[in-house]
Parts: structure tokens; sequence; C-alpha cells
């Protein structure tokens, strides 16, 4: 071809340009070959707003012990299952999930549906770091007060640095805000599309055909809680138990789910460390604000040099106390007193060794907020009241409680949760505050006992030992116009009793004697103590 020929020996080796666009077979051969090259295209994306229908099943945290649920920041988890509808086309797609939970652990998601290939919990949420973020480098406007005048005046401004203080360029010169002590804030133009105003999850699929799809997502969510706690009224014999359990779910997550099908577990599980992430709470709390008051130089702008030091920060407001919080509205009642019939409550169902309360009807699981629900209704629960001390050297203070076995012919026959219990008795002049108590978990079949007083009408008087081998003698009065059961345990550790009466009952690591004391009587019991 004309203008063709071959490199000779001491030729310069034409551009790559030159070679691409030269007329020459070579040259025409590598430009199809880079136009035939196609370019990596980003896959599609795909943003699902909400769920259409959303499960929320609490479980409770085991450390907490008798403990109360921290109302700021509840301590567990949950887990949360949404279905959602979405039109995907075919082949890779990137599925952006908004609305997810917060505190939501990126690792425990899993999807149903279509084949996920990697995920990645979006932290760009739409807050003053992240618009500071964001607009790092360009302009905004920066509006103040005027130390001079003491009106509002606003300037341009250019952000400069928000690493660890917010630094801006204006036309006074490169200064810190926030260093000055008055009044100030940042104008931005728009909302930059990276920034989401709700937590967001994102997906990228394996290729698939398209089309509109449903799908559900699971995943685990911290900052969840729930608790139970049991409200009883003792009959004025002692022998039977009104009881109402109530379940009382915390979310402490900026998410709320509308008309959720929300379930508590009750039972111990384990946990990994992995599953105990932190990341939504930290992505939270730095979101949350700048550090306004961090490493300011002492002057607050570098051309006047005239601002003062900034003055230090107030001190934080105190916490509401418990009962205002509570008239604010935070915490929601669904079922009412027993008087009523409990509106609503949860129904018990099996799930492996633990067990599983499901609310029949939808709720709302509100951000940062409490609900309660009833879950137990038992009209009669057939015990006993008894009054009992413990024999160590000597006996312990005289309690007053209430046992009964968790049996359905005893009016019961459901596993209870672990939790505190408010008991109440009918008197003549109505119902009053007899004491509180708690119980661990505690199976069907399983002996249940509630010690909600210290005895007042019940007393021990003990005659100490004149000799090594002299007994301990208790006498026990009782004060009430009617029969009690008494009983004292001589628990098996690291002592050993003798000279004790006949006909003890024997129960796990300790023996129980035991007594019915008729009205205005007493009773003694001798023992000796190796």
């Amino acid at each position: 071809m004309e203008g063709c020929h071959p490199l000779r020996g001491g030729d310069t080796p034409p551009s790559a340009l030159r070679a691409a666009t030269s007329p020459c077979r070579g040259g025409s051969f590598l430009l199809a070959l880079l136009l035939a090259t196609p370019a990596l295209a980003e896959p599609p994306v795909v943003q699902s707003d909400a769920p259409d229908t959303v499960a929320v099943t609490l479980y409770r945290d085991p450390d907490r012990g008798d403990g109360a649920i921290d109302r700021n920041r509840p301590s567990s988890f949950a887990l949360i299952s949404e279905t959602r509808t979405v039109t995907l086309p075919p082949g890779e797609v990137t599925v952006r999930f908004e609305g997810v939970a917060s505190g939501i652990v990126p690792q425990s998601a899993i999807l149903f549906g279509t084949d996920p290939r990697e995920r990645n919990r979006d932290a760009a949420l739409l807050s003053q770091k992240g618009l500071v973020d964001a607009f790092t480098g360009q302009g905004v406007i920066l509006r103040r007060t005027d130390p001079a005048t003491g009106t509002t005046v606003e300037e341009p401004a250019t952000i400069r640095s928000a690493a660890d203080r917010l630094v801006v360029t204006t036309p006074r010169g490169t200064e810190a805000v926030y260093c000055s002590g008055l009044k100030q804030t940042l104008i931005y133009p728009q909302a930059p599309a990276t920034l989401s105003a709700k937590p967001v999850l994102s997906m990228l699929t394996k290729d698939q055909p398209g089309g509109r799809v449903t799908i559900t997502l699971a995943y685990i969510a911290t900052g969840f809680d729930w608790d139970a706690t049991y409200v009883g009224t003792l009959a004025p014999d002692g022998k039977s138990l009104e009881l109402l359990g109530w379940m009382t779910m915390a979310s402490g997550d900026d998410t709320s789910f509308v008309d959720a099908t929300t379930a508590a577990v009750a039972g111990k599980i384990n946990r990994s460390d992995t599953t105990r992430d932190d990341s939504g709470a930290r992505i939270k709390a730095e979101a949350s604000s700048l550090y306004k008051q961090a490493q300011c130089w002492p002057m607050g702008n570098t051309s006047s040099g005239l601002n003062p030091p900034p003055p230090p920060p107030p001190p934080p407001p105190p916490a509401a106390p418990m009962m205002m919080e509570m008239a604010a509205g935070n915490i929601v009642v669904t079922a009412r007193r027993r008087e009523e019939k409990a509106a609503v409550v949860a129904e018990a169902e099996g799930l492996g060794d633990l067990k599983l309360y499901r609310i029949p009807v939808p709720v709302t699981v509100a951000a940062r907020s409490h609900k309660q629900v009833a879950f137990l209704v038992k009209d009669a629960v057939r015990g006993e009241t008894i009054y009992r001390t413990v024999i160590d050297e000597g006996p312990s203070p005289i309690d007053k409680l209430f046992r009964f076995r968790n049996r359905k012919d005893n009016g019961l026959g459901d596993p209870l949760p672990a939790g505190k219990a408010v008991l109440y008795q009918e008197g003549e002049h109505g119902r009053g505050l007899i004491g509180e108590a708690s119980t661990p978990d505690k199976a069907m079949n399983e002996e249940v006992e509630l010690a909600f007083a210290r005895a007042g009408d019940v007393t021990i008087e003990t005659r100490e030992p004149a000799s090594a081998k002299a007994p301990h003698v208790l006498t026990i009065r009782n004060a009430n116009p009617f029969a009690v059961t008494f009983e004292a345990e001589f628990h098996n550790l690291g002592r050993t009793y003798r000279g004790l009466p006949s006909g003890l009952i024997a129960k796990p690591g300790k023996r129980v004697w035991r007594r019915t004391i008729p009205a205005n009587e007493t009773v003694q019991l001798s023992y000796r103590v190796d």
C-alpha cells in the first residue's frame, strides 16, 4: 500500500497513536481490535424503598440477668425478615435495600429468591458529617452571626477538611468553624445522591434471567431486647395465684417496622463475636455530629487573629426520669389488665428446645420505643404460701414465698421465661401490694418459687448452744390467726448437721424440715453443727 513500508534498522518506531490511525493493514487491525473490545460496565442498580411485609423476632440478652433493659441502648438482637417485590433486568444487578435496621450485621444477611454474589452495608447516611464529607473541596454558604453587629450574615465558603474539625476557606481567610463560639451553620446547594436518609444494604446478584421477583431478605440486627414481667394476685387463703405475664419489647434502632409479625424467643442461645457487630451503633455515633470543639488553634481565624478562644461546651442535659419518659408515650400497652380479659395475648409455640411467643396480630415495632403485650393469662394457678428459713450455722431471716408446680393440672403448664414478678393480694379493702420477686427460666413440670416478702407475723428465736456438744434450739412463733406452713432448709455445703428430727424431705443439694404451725402456736427445732 502507498505510504506503507517495513521498518529498517535505525528507523524510529511510530507512536501508538500513529500506529492506531495508520492506513497500514497492521494499524487497521489494531484499531478494529480496540473498537471490538467492550468496556466493562457497572451492573445496573435497582432500588427497593421499603419491604412489603416484615417479621421481627426478638431475643433476650442472657447476660443481663435480673437487670432491667437499657432503655437507651438495648443490648440484645433481633432476627429481621423482609419480603420485597422488585423488577430486575437480566444479568448481574445491584439491589439496594433501603429501610433496613441501622444496627444490621451485614455478614448475617441472607437473600432468598435470587442468588447473591456480594453484599455491602452502605454507611454514607444523610447526616451532618456525611454532608461535610461529600462537599469537601466544594463551595457552600456559611451562615454566621456577625460579632460586631449581632446580625446574621452569609458568605461563600469552601470546605477544606473535616477529618477531626471543620475547616473552611472564606474571603476572610482559612478558619476552623465552631471555634468562634457564635451560632453558625453551613448551607448546601443540594443533597448528594451518594447519601441516603435511611440505612441501606446493597447486594450484587449473580447472573439471573430478570423479571418481577419476590425476594426475602433476612438478617440479624443489634439494638433490641425483650423481658418478661409478671403481675400476680394472691388469693386471700394464699392457695392460688391469678397470673398475668407481660412481654416488654425494646427497640433502640432508628428504623420502624410497621405492622410487623412479631415474636420473642425465650431461652439462651450461643452467639459468636461476629454477630455482636457494633458497626451500626458506631456509624450512627460518628454521623450524628462533628467534633465541634476539637483542635481549634489559639486564634479562630488565620488572617485576623482577633477571635477569642471558644467558651467551654455546656454540660449535657440531665437524663429524663423514667416516669417522665413513660408520660411522653414511648411505652405502648397493647393488652389490658385481667379484669378486661387482655385483648391481645401472645401464643406460645416450640422452636427447637426454645420457646417462641408469637403475637397473633400485626404490631408496629417503632424506632426507639418500648411496647408491652400480654403473653400469659391464667385465672388460678394452684400452689401454697410457704414461710422459709435457710440454716447455715444459724437461721436466716424468714422469707415468704408462693410455690407451685408448673403443670396443667395446677392451672399453668406453660414455660415461664425469666423475669420479675409483682404480687398483690385481695383483702377486706381491695387489692394491696405484698411484694416483688424474680424467677429464672422455668420449663413445664418444674417447681417455681416466688419469694416476695420478709415475714412479719412468723418469727424465729435462736438459743445458742452452751457447749460444743449442745444443740442449737430454734423457736418459731406463728402470730397469724390462721395456720401456716414453715420450712427450714439445711444445705449440703461444707457443714454436717446432726440430731435432726426424722421425716426430712430430700431435695437436690439440701434437706428440708417442714411443719404446719397452727394459729398463734409455737414449735421448736433443735440440731447440732459439726
